[in-house]
């Protein structure tokens, strides 16, 4: 059977495109897509995919954080994304009015959903998932506690059963204020620390034994964090992963940028139940608040809706019943691309 699409394109080495690398290579081998990987681009360092499909249509794929193609104020990027994009079809990760309102001409734009890396199938360059990872995997010191460095997609996905301990996850890590250099990105910074930091400390009070919670071995510290710290056995990609699947419910706020953070869209994949900040950008599909996850805005907000979960065994299993059928209708690499390339049909 000749395939449906012909996709050509630059391979951009970018963690945050692994989904979209994984999705083409997956439809590639049953025969929906045909795939040409024309170079690497070593000169692109932003995490947009532009391809070309059945030679005719120009896709962009944009998984940046929020509205970040430039240094600048938010008008500055929608004034830039307005006279410098060139697309026929926009799937963009952190998706809002904004950027539908000030499309480029002739360009239709679409939420391209939530994110989150991993090593994608196909012949492509290996990805590793932070700096840490990438300098200490031949540094004997190190390379016994890793026994995994790679992960696939399979390592993420998990069935809908709820563990017989009700585990309350949240590990997340600090940003350093002083990596940026614009005030209201510092500041931004500063408030994603403190909205985290305080979660923690509140879920460890109230929850105790039942909470698995508290910042990333590597994550950046300051004077009212350094308690936090977790050891490096839990934090570490596997033993996180594995900690996912073994907690009912997990806890996500909100990333650089307001963007959805990849711990998000893990727990989808995991098929857990979720509370999180309120989600600034859209999501495709049916995913919905109060059905695939809960929304918080303050600390005592979180721990009522902790608490009505761990009563409610019920609303548990079809939160994550609801995350599963989401996952593999939507979230899934091979749905996630070929749902996109469907638009071409539903707008002929």
């Amino acid at each position: 059977m000749k395939p449906f699409f012909k996709c050509e394109f630059d391979y951009v080495p970018s963690p945050h495109l692994s989904q979209i690398y994984d999705g083409f290579e997956k439809l590639r081998k049953i025969g929906i897509v045909e795939t040409i990987i024309k170079r690497t681009s070593t000169h692109q360092n932003k995490p947009l995919l532009n391809v070309l499909v059945n030679n005719r249509y120009k896709f962009v794929y944009d998984t940046l954080d929020g509205l970040n193609w430039i240094s600048g104020s938010i008008e500055d990027n929608l004034k830039y994304y307005r006279e410098n994009i060139r697309a026929d079809f926009y799937f963009k990760r952190s998706c809002n009015k904004q950027i539908r309102d000030n499309a480029p001409l002739n360009c239709m734009v679409y939420p391209l959903g939530m994110n989150f890396s991993f090593q994608p199938e196909g012949k492509y360059p290996k990805m590793f998932y932070d700096s840490f990872v990438h300098l200490s995997r031949h540094n004997l010191i190190f390379e016994k506690f890793y026994k995994k460095t790679t992960f696939y997609y399979k390592d993420f996905e998990y069935y809908p059963i709820p563990s017989k301990k009700n585990k309350i996850l949240f590990l997340t890590r600090l940003w350093d204020p002083d990596e940026v250099k614009s005030n209201h990105l510092k500041e931004e910074r500063k408030f994603i620390n403190k909205t985290r930091i305080d979660c923690i400390k509140s879920c460890q009070k109230e929850f105790g034994n039942n909470f698995i919670g508290g910042l990333q071995h590597d994550s950046y510290l300051n004077i009212e964090s350094k308690d936090l710290k977790m050891p490096f056995s839990i934090t570490k990609k596997e033993s996180f992963l594995n900690v996912i699947k073994e907690s009912n419910i997990c806890i996500a706020t909100t990333g650089l940028h307001n963007s959805i953070g990849w711990k998000f869209g893990e727990y989808v994949a995991a098929s857990r139940a979720i509370l999180s900040e309120p989600l600034e950008y859209e999501i495709p599909g049916d995913f919905e608040e109060n059905k695939n996850y809960f929304v918080f805005k303050k600390e005592n907000e979180l721990m009522n809706k902790v608490h009505f979960l761990l009563k409610n065994r019920d609303v548990i299993f079809d939160m994550m019943n609801n995350n599963y059928n989401y996952y593999n209708n939507f979230l899934r690499s091979d749905k996630l691309v070929l749902n996109t390339l469907l638009k071409i049909h539903e707008n002929d």
